[in-house]
């Protein structure tokens, strides 16, 4: 692969997500499009516009389609796939919330604490 992707930008996991979006769109706009033209007095306006907007769209998901078949080939045939890294400004707590719920109270005896601290493991599956 020639230059790492760009995470949020142009990574395949990028490019697949604005495909589902623009499948989106493109459904959402061909729905109301029909829906308007049956109507016994359609806005012909709306059709139009709502036409417009899927051939939009249509265009928009075959480039993304062909730039998904790019990204794969690619990876195919150098065998790797690289991304820049970036940086986070949430990072997973070190401990788990029933230790922390644990550690918070000191004021309850230990027999409360540690069945409290059971309970929380139970439903957060830890």
């Amino acid at each position: 692969m020639s230059d790492p992707l760009i995470p949020n930008y142009n990574s395949l996991a990028d490019t697949i997500d604005r495909l589902i979006v623009e499948v989106s769109k493109l459904s959402w706009y061909e729905n109301t499009k029909r829906q308007e033209s049956i109507k016994d007095k359609p806005n012909y306006e709306l059709v139009w516009r709502m036409d417009k907007n899927s051939r939009d769209c249509c265009e928009l998901r075959d480039a993304l389609k062909r730039e998904i078949d790019h990204i794969i080939t690619e990876i195919v045939e150098t065998k790797e796939y690289t991304t820049l890294d970036t940086a986070r400004t949430f990072a997973a707590p070190k401990t788990s919330v029933s230790d922390l719920l644990e550690d918070m109270s000191y004021s309850a005896p230990e027999r409360i604490r540690k069945q409290l601290a059971e309970q929380f493991k139970k439903e957060l599956g830890k």
